[in-house]
């Protein structure tokens, strides 16, 4: 095996509990004797709360581009999250968590339609206490962690210098699927090349087939 190759099932082994959890959740039920059951949609949950945040990545990277929205959504200058913890985020995060200070970056996509919703983006000039994450939850969920096993209107992904929160009236919104599922596939492309770019701090992650 080349060394190029072990690095390739080194980062395949990797590279999942590092960036986040992707969790499709198909029906587990059976049809009456007589009938056929036919699947319409599937509804796939994506969980970041492992998100390691010595990963360095750049933010503009999970900015929308208009032509990546999907057909039916039209973005709206109006910045309405779905609950009243990200609104208040959004308008005053050094007021509701001065820990962090105030951020020097904001932005907002904000979507109408019956999937709509708000994706904020927000960035700091300095890294986030460590205790970041945990923070922003007590404000959204008035926990530590997400309730396990619970869809909610606001989700988190927290890097070391930014975050990101989706604010949705629908929990299972397809537009917010559609956006996490791009933040998914982006973050693993950056984590193969931040674990390419520094294998001696990777070496931690790493762990032996079948462990």
């Amino acid at each position: 095996m080349t060394d190029m190759m072990k690095l390739a099932l080194v980062l395949a082994l990797v590279a999942a509990p590092m960036i986040g959890q992707q969790m499709p959740q198909m029906p587990n039920f059976k049809a009456p004797p007589g009938h056929t059951v036919k699947v319409e949609s599937v509804t796939t949950r994506y969980d970041f709360s492992k998100f390691n945040r010595e990963i360095t990545m750049n933010l503009d990277a999970f900015i929308w581009a208009p032509s990546e929205v999907p057909k039916g959504y039209k973005e709206t200058k109006t910045v309405k999250p779905a609950t009243k913890a990200a609104t208040s985020l959004w308008n005053s995060w050094e007021t509701v968590l001065p820990a962090f200070g105030a951020p020097e970056r904001k932005i907002a996509q904000a979507y109408t339609g019956a999937d709509g919703g708000v994706i904020m983006y927000i960035k700091w000039g300095k890294p986030l206490p460590q205790d970041a994450r945990k923070a922003i939850c007590r404000v959204l969920y008035k926990a530590d962690e997400k309730p396990a096993g619970k869809d909610t209107n606001d989700e988190i992904l927290v890097t070391d210098d930014w975050v990101i929160v989706w604010s949705f009236p629908k929990p299972l919104s397809k537009l917010k699927e559609a956006h996490q599922k791009r933040t998914f596939d982006n973050i693993g492309r950056q984590a193969e090349a931040w674990m390419k770019a520094n294998p001696e701090k990777a070496k931690k992650y790493q762990q032996a087939p079948g462990k």
